[in-house]
């Protein structure tokens, strides 16, 4: 049986792939290597629709979220994406904003299975 090589692009936030890598997953999607993008999050602390941003009125999480995942998911098509796996956890937000200790959140989830003794 013929090994499949595989490129995977782990990533924090929808948008990532097509800031970050998307050159790389576009070049190898388009040589038949298998492509796979891990977003760990799902966006809610995004611009919402206007440049709304968290924590001023109008911005809805749900709606962030949901339109940044769509945009993730056409982001992939484009790029050639062969899997695209979504982890779920909340977005975190940045260092300094409050929001990043939500129980949900994914910078919170790690330091949660650290203390419980699982690898960091």
């Amino acid at each position: 049986m013929a090994e499949t090589l595989t490129m995977m692009a782990v990533h924090a936030h929808p948008d990532d792939e097509a800031s970050s890598t998307g050159g790389v997953l576009a070049t190898y999607a388009a040589q038949g290597i298998r492509t796979v993008v891990v977003t760990c999050t799902n966006g809610e602390f995004g611009d919402a629709q206007g440049g709304v941003k968290p924590g001023q009125d109008g911005h809805d999480e749900k709606a962030v979220a949901q339109l940044r995942l769509a945009e993730l998911r056409e982001s992939c098509a484009i790029l050639g994406v062969t899997d695209l796996e979504l982890l779920g956890y909340h977005d975190s937000g940045m260092p300094e904003w409050d929001y990043k200790d939500r129980p949900d959140a994914f910078g919170t989830s790690r330091r949660q299975k650290s203390r419980r003794g699982s690898p960091a």
